[in-house]
């Protein structure tokens, strides 16, 4: 027998229904009711101004109030920047960390968290966006005089280098690895000067010994560190035939700090990292092309290790919770910050909202916790199903009636499980029609015509052969010449000469 159409009884309604310009109370506006008249009011959740309500042709807001984690599960073009990104950055009062793809997000709510008081800092190595790029040194976490010093490096080393590999074979050389990052990661911090302390440092260190290992390993011996020390003395890194194959996955995780725009995102951090710590407003946009995320995703669970860290020293909860907003978060592997951030951190005032293409992502990369996370999560959102298959793992994630009718979803609908309350058809959010967002965001550079979607040259370093050649003798009495590079103001005069002849 063939399902019936789904029809809400209050369909008509809904799409005729006035929206309030105004929201009386603060929180995530996670969805506009498409009922008439609400069930049960579950705590933590309000349904907007009760002079505001279907009796007097309004539609009433799905407002979370409280703190809590969030999931979506949307395929791509679905709608999820429109109708859940944007919205929840224009809303939240408290400070933010949003991983933005594509720039979009950063473009659209930067100047309006920075009108309200915000400090934003947008990490953009890429150069996608117009904001000035910020810097974050995950290195300037790590006080090698603290007690906690060494924790904070393995923890640093643990984004470099996910002791998670299903091959065994390799287990020697993966832990060999993090122990020799360890070692090099400690001495820079505690032996070199404040400006040497990078991860650009690191990794001309680990090159270096690939070459020649001897005057690492002394200077790693005389380290003022007892845990250098240590490490050194049991890695062996003088037997050739152990530290070659330490060596090739030691540079496996660090020899993405490459190219002059990313190391300058890893150099001094540009913002107070003690703001974090406390809960001030902060906003944090961390942008990376999405062809990028697997290449330089590693850069990126950095940074987010990183400011997950600093949430983890509170030491009482902040006023105004902290927000992630990790959107495509499959793209990012398997991320253990991700799964402690929404089973253990809510009480450090940490609330996550992720999303994910379909329901397959988030089973696949944590099958073991993926239940556990959707059970931890106060909001559940599913919407733009393309066929059978998504839309009967959406049903079944969120107990709704059957697949079918999850199909039969409007543009703009989605089923939305609240805390405490059955999953429902509700209506997204849509920050460019509805009125509580009016004047509050710039224009999407992706939907503005009169931009040049080429992107500008970039004429921050060329290598052109110099004036002056230097002439070098190597072994075996040849000679070489040796053109230096020509960076900056010099280059850009020699190449706008030759355009201009």
């Amino acid at each position: 027998m063939p399902h019936q159409k789904l029809r809400f009884l209050h369909a008509a309604e809904a799409s005729l229904a006035r929206y309030p310009s105004a929201l009386p109370h603060p929180g995530l506006l996670v969805g506009w009711s498409m009922e008439t008249q609400h069930r049960r009011q579950p705590p933590g959740f309000s349904f907007g101004d009760p002079q505001t309500t279907p009796d007097q042709g309004y539609i009433d807001p799905i407002l979370m109030e409280d703190e809590g984690h969030l999931i979506t599960i949307a395929p791509t073009g679905a709608g999820k920047g429109v109708g859940c990104i944007v919205p929840a950055l224009l809303r939240h009062e408290g400070p933010v960390f949003v991983v933005d793809p594509k720039g979009e997000n950063t473009a659209i709510t930067a100047r309006g968290r920075r009108e309200r008081g915000e400090t934003v800092a947008v990490i953009d190595p890429m150069g996608l966006t117009s904001e000035v790029p910020a810097s974050l040194n995950p290195l300037d976490l790590i006080d090698p005089k603290s007690a906690n010093g060494v924790d904070e490096a393995l923890a640093l080393i643990n984004a470099l280098l996910p002791d998670n590999t299903a091959d065994h074979k390799n287990s020697f050389w993966v832990g060999r690895a993090r122990q020799l990052l360890l070692a090099v990661v400690l001495h820079v911090v505690t032996d070199l000067e404040p400006q040497e302390r990078t991860l650009m440092k690191v990794r001309e260190i680990v090159h270096e010994m690939t070459n020649n290992p001897g005057p690492i390993s002394k200077r790693l011996a005389k380290s003022r560190h007892p845990e250098v020390r240590l490490i050194e003395g049991t890695l062996g890194i003088n037997a050739k035939e152990t530290l070659g194959g330490i060596l090739a996955f030691a540079q496996e995780g660090i020899d993405f700090v490459r190219g002059p725009q990313l190391q300058q995102s890893l150099g001094s951090t540009s913002f107070d990292l003690d703001e974090i710590v406390r809960g001030g407003p902060v906003s944090i946009y961390l942008v990376l092309p999405p062809h990028m995320l697997g290449s330089h995703g590693r850069v990126l669970r950095l940074w987010i290790s990183a400011l997950f860290q600093l949430i983890q020293r509170r030491r009482s909860r902040p006023k105004k919770s902290t927000l992630f907003i990790l959107d495509e978060a499959a793209q990012l592997g398997t991320l253990s910050e991700l799964r402690t951030a929404i089973t253990l951190l809510r009480g450090y005032g940490l609330q996550t909202w992720s999303f994910w293409q379909d329901v397959s992502q988030l089973k696949i990369l944590y099958p073991l916790d993926w239940q556990t996370m959707v059970n931890n999560s106060r909001v559940l959102q599913a919407f733009g199903a393309n066929n059978m298959s998504a839309a009967r793992d959406m049903s079944n994630l969120m107990g709704f009636v059957s697949a079918e009718q999850v199909l039969d979803l409007r543009q703009g609908e989605m089923l939305l499980q609240i805390a405490g309350d059955e999953a429902v058809a509700a209506r997204l959010p849509n920050y460019r029609s509805d009125p509580v967002f009016e004047g509050q965001f710039d224009q999407n550079p992706f939907f503005n015509s009169s931009i040049d979607p080429l992107p500008e040259k970039d004429l921050s370093r060329e290598y052109l052969r110099s004036e002056k050649v230097v002439v070098t003798k190597e072994r075996h009495g040849k000679l070489r010449r040796k053109a230096n590079p020509v960076d900056g103001d010099l280059a850009k005069r020699i190449l706008d000469s030759l355009e201009s002849g």
